[in-house]
């Protein structure tokens, strides 16, 4: 019989420990796997990034060269656009002033003082202001009569007498006349 055991030569059935390590093994490979795609991505993107942050970069500084050199016409376009909406807005509002202007030249002209129009005013409702200039008292008058004629006040629905005044320093009569037109069709 044998007096030694030969440790060295027994074997030993250890396949739960070969299976965990093959599994490790798998472990191992697989993350190793996915970090080194991860870093692929992470530098893909990286590049990606930076590309697009020069880009980004050169349009800046293109617009920035842009504007400096047209600055001018930028306030041009700026004014244009400015009294482009404030001449919208005047339409929108607008009394087709220019009608009664050219009806009131029209009313004034048998007396003659088409003319001597020196302001005039009107707004959505019709309401009419207006003033006339004479170089005598006499025409003054005149015109006064002519205003009260019936055939001249058919086409006012009311018409006032605002003020009679004389110019300082000059020999010269204003008349300032409110009231409001019948509408023109």
């Amino acid at each position: 019989m044998k007096r030694r055991i030969n440790l060295f030569s027994q074997r030993i059935d250890n396949q739960t420990a070969k299976r965990y390590l093959r599994t490790g093994q798998r472990v191992t490979y697989g993350v190793l796997l996915f970090g080194v795609i991860a870093l692929m991505v992470l530098f893909g993107t990286y590049i990606f990034l930076n590309k697009n942050l020069a880009d980004l970069k050169t349009k800046k500084n293109t617009y920035e060269r842009y504007i400096l050199t047209n600055q001018s016409f930028n306030q041009d376009i700026q004014n244009f656009v400015q009294k482009f909406s404030l001449l919208k807005t005047y339409i929108k509002t607008d009394a087709n002033g220019y009608s009664y202007y050219r009806a009131l030249i029209s009313i004034l002209e048998p007396a003659g003082i088409a003319d001597n129009i020196d302001t005039f005013s009107i707004d959505n409702n019709q309401d009419l202001d207006y003033s006339i200039k004479v170089s005598t008292y006499e025409e003054g008058i005149q015109v006064l009569e002519f205003f009260e004629r019936p055939d001249v006040l058919e086409h006012f629905n009311s018409l006032t007498l605002e003020s009679f005044n004389i110019t300082q320093n000059e020999v010269e009569y204003t008349m300032t006349f409110n009231g409001v037109m019948k509408s023109r069709k």
